[in-house]
């Protein structure tokens, strides 16, 4: 399953863009299974708690879909889910706190996370390029075994944890974020990706998931090394270069929220990437 990580459309004075932010959902839904709203694609931190709210009551989600709910206390990222399920959404995403993460055991996680899932279903996000933070593989399953939690997403790009998660047997679909690591992880028992390259490439991703789901695993490697140069440049410029990339296909994503840039040094490499693929097919 591919869900694309949504960007937050902001107008060039700052404010979300609610009707861009439909159109951008409007224009993928035939090609993916359902989205991620406000997640870290989404710039969910740089929104207020009221801004998330008034999002999720005016955008009709045309799929299924996640929203993102982690948050520095368990009191805001409570408020974020309640929002989520009133909403409609599957689950909430929630990373740990992690301004004083080093200060949180693993009794406090199992809290934060009890705390969630009492309200709606919950996925544990973990993506530590941006927490700074990372996430014990023991503690995954003592949350796992949560009732409520429902899901995992892991950004970090380590095969390594996506083949822990197999292993162990923690019992809940495990998706990967990183589209470097796509048809691996697949391999590997992921049931699919959140992904910022499914906002740009889903038909890319689709077959590369069919191809893995029918055994064949020469085309997956294949169309995985196709996929890797995009993957890479993507995760090095984030949100920056995601938004630029899209704007330049003429999907209405907006630009990033000051004080992140409105542009990346990267494009000039993405260009002739986009240019190929648009060639190919495989452009949204």
């Amino acid at each position: 399953m591919i869900y694309p990580a949504l960007p937050t459309p902001f107008d060039a004075a700052g404010r979300p863009d609610w009707g861009a932010y439909q159109e951008t959902m409007d224009r993928l839904a035939g090609q993916v299974d359902g989205f991620l709203i406000f997640g870290s694609n989404g710039e969910a931190p740089l929104l207020f708690p009221e801004e998330r709210e008034e999002g999720l009551s005016r955008l009709k989600p045309p799929k299924r879909f996640l929203v993102g709910v982690g948050d520095e206390s368990l009191t805001q990222a409570r408020r974020h889910q309640e929002a989520a399920r009133h909403a409609g959404a599957e689950a909430g995403l929630a990373y740990l706190p992690r301004f004083f993460f080093a200060q949180l055991d693993e009794a406090a996680a199992l809290r934060y996370f009890e705390g969630l899932a009492e309200l709606h279903p919950v996925w544990i996000y973990h993506v530590p390029s941006l927490t700074r933070t990372e996430l014990p593989l023991a503690w995954v399953e003592r949350i796992a075994a949560i009732p409520g939690v429902v899901g995992v997403k892991d950004s970090s790009g380590e095969m390594a944890r996506i083949v822990a998660y197999d292993a162990a047997g923690i019992g809940l679909p495990v998706f990967t974020g990183s589209a470097a690591i796509f048809a691996p992880a697949l391999i590997h028992g992921a049931q699919g990706g959140v992904l910022a390259a499914a906002n740009l490439v889903p038909g890319l991703l689709k077959e590369i998931e069919a191809a893995v789901a029918s055994g064949r695993l020469e085309k997956a490697r294949r169309l995985q090394n196709r996929l890797w140069p995009l993957a890479r440049l993507l995760s090095r410029g984030g949100v920056t270069l995601l938004k630029q990339a899209m704007r330049s296909l003429g999907i209405p994503a907006g630009f990033p929220r000051p004080p992140l840039p409105a542009e990346s040094p990267l494009f000039k490499e993405l260009s002739p990437l986009l240019e190929a693929f648009k060639a190919e097919g495989y452009l949204v």
